[in-house]
């Protein structure tokens, strides 16, 4: 496997470590916001997004042996996946925000 897999991978388990990490931080720490974007969208989907779109468009440069391609490819589609894992929880912490139910 080339460098860039590995750094690939580590960076996806680096994303995904931080955003889980910050976002039970923020749960401690939480201030009411009455903003449109939430907690989930702020520290969870950006980020997560980002890294998959950079790590996507570093899959995309040619040089790589197919085996490596693969593992990048999957590391972006991994990342965009917790990233709309992120946005989907948020919009039902906000729906139930709006609703007056208990937040999240």
């Amino acid at each position: 496997m080339q460098p860039l897999a590995m750094y690939a991978l580590a960076s996806g388990v680096v994303m995904i470590l931080g955003v889980s990490a910050t976002l039970i931080w923020t749960r401690r720490h939480a201030r009411p916001s009455s903003g449109a974007v939430n907690r989930w969208q702020r520290h969870g989907t950006v980020p997560l997004a980002a890294a998959g779109l950079a790590i996507g468009a570093i899959s995309r440069s040619s040089g790589q042996s197919p085996a490596t391609h693969d593992v990048v490819y999957t590391e972006a589609i991994a990342l965009l996946l917790a990233a709309l894992l992120c946005a989907l929880i948020g919009a039902v912490v906000a729906t139930r925000q709006r609703h007056g139910s208990d937040p999240a």
